[in-house]
């Protein structure tokens, strides 16, 4: 029966040459009829980074791949099991979802909940159709509209403000600037979703893959990674920010000098992480590593310093662990560049 299943989907075929400038190879006709290929048809062949070839018949598209799928649940779902189950038909590639119940209306609730994650986490899409029974997201968004370099630019570059307004809100003692930080988290998320979408569907699809300009479909997994790391570096800012309204007057000026040069040094190295991905550089990854560990020292010598009797001082000592995690979400990062890379200092016997 294993026999039977690899036959039916590997063989060995010997590649022939014909006419001196091109190499031809046989296919086995029951695979060609079942993929209902004529002869005469186009067949689109792809040269993969990893040295393979794949054969695509006609020109499909990923869109053509993963068109629509049907979501079915009860009123017994509870609104975050919905959520769920949207999110990771989302990121799975699929075009259209249907959401659908078993002969029941859609709770009032769960229609809410939809309508409120379709407007407030996932990039480009609609809802185009609902009733009582049934509702219809529409993806709109064509794929990759960003190269891989230039989306996690943006996504890093909205990190580091938030850190920036962050700190200035804490400053300030300014709760509503503080607010306004808190709600650019969601757009994090919302950024970050998107790019774990567009990376699933490069792992599937070399064109993909080459138009986000990534080298090989290996390196989705670091970047999966650098997205989670930059999501939590957010996480990090938000929680800075909501603490600005427990400070008590204001952060004394010496400490709070002493606390943004560490939030300075923090992104500094977050920065650096980033640039070490994108130029694919080992010796950067590997400095990077270095700067964290200063900036852990320099959390510590701040932290030991501050009197149990100082106003502020739990919220200060929070502070600079987010801080400190700031720096060390870095560092998983630079491993990314790190790993990538560990090939252009090494050589083989």
């Amino acid at each position: 029966m294993i026999l039977e299943v690899v036959e039916d989907s590997k063989q060995t075929r010997r590649m022939q040459l014909s006419g001196g400038s091109t190499y031809i190879i046989s296919l086995p006709k029951n695979w060609i009829e079942g993929l209902r290929i004529k002869a005469g048809d186009n067949v689109t062949i792809v040269k993969n980074s990893n040295q393979t070839l794949t054969l695509i018949p006609k020109e499909r598209t990923s869109e053509d791949k993963k068109t629509t799928a049907v979501i079915l649940f009860s009123q017994k779902d509870s609104g975050d099991t919905v959520k769920r189950k949207i999110i990771s038909v989302y990121l799975a590639g699929y075009k259209t979802i249907k959401i659908k119940t078993k002969g029941v209306r859609i709770p009032v609730r769960h229609s809410r909940d939809v309508r409120e994650l379709v407007r407030s986490t996932m990039i480009g899409t609609e809802i185009v159709e609902s009733s009582s029974e049934s509702m219809i997201i529409q993806i709109l968004t064509r794929l990759p509209e960003l190269s891989f370099e230039t989306a996690l630019k943006r996504m890093h570059l909205m990190a580091s403000n938030m850190v920036i307004e962050a700190m200035e809100a804490v400053e300030e003692v300014d709760t509503s600037h503080a607010n306004d930080v808190v709600n650019m988290d969601d757009e994090v998320d919302r950024f970050g979703l998107y790019m774990r979408r567009n990376l699933v569907l490069a792992v599937e699809n070399e064109s993909i893959l080459q138009d986000m300009g990534l080298r090989k479909a290996s390196d989705c997994l670091g970047y999966r990674a650098i997205i989670s790391r930059i999501e939590r570096i957010a996480d990090h800012a938000a929680l800075i920010a909501k603490r600005t309204k427990f400070v008590n007057g204001k952060i004394d000026s010496k400490i709070f000098i002493k606390i943004k040069k560490l939030s300075d040094k923090s992104l500094e190295v977050f920065e650096k992480a980033i640039t070490a991905v994108q130029e694919q550089d080992f010796e950067k990854g590997e400095q990077v590593a270095e700067r964290v560990g200063r900036v852990i020292d320099e959390e510590k010598q701040i932290m030991s310093k501050i009197k149990r009797t100082e106003k502020n001082v739990t919220i200060i000592r929070f502070i600079l662990e987010d801080l400190r995690r700031i720096a060390e979400y870095s560092i998983d990062i630079a491993e990314v560049a790190i790993d990538e890379n560990i090939q252009n200092i090494i050589t083989e016997e």
